[in-house]
């Protein structure tokens, strides 16, 4: 079983999917399309804190299994096989 990221490994991985730090003096990082969505690192409690927009967008998310792609989910409905009603 891996252990969850300490939020320097998380800030690590979202500067290398694009995120961006907002200025030089704060330690806060945004999406590079939508600045609502933020992460504020407190480097002192090794801890981050989210935004109401980006919490609200992780909800969204739907976890796909490990080792599955993406359309996993779409592939599972397609799977199933159709009930007739009579």
């Amino acid at each position: 079983m891996t252990d969850k990221p300490t939020a320097k490994q998380q800030v690590q991985a979202m500067l290398d999917r694009g995120w961006l730090w907002r200025d030089a003096y704060t330690d806060v990082l945004v999406h590079p399309q939508d600045y609502t969505l933020f992460a504020t690192y407190d480097r002192a409690s090794d801890t981050l804190t989210f935004s109401p927009a980006l919490i609200e967008a992780l909800a969204l998310v739907i976890p796909t299994p490990a080792g599955r792609n993406p359309r996993y989910w779409r592939d599972e409905q397609k799977a199933k096989p159709k009930t007739v009603k009579r």
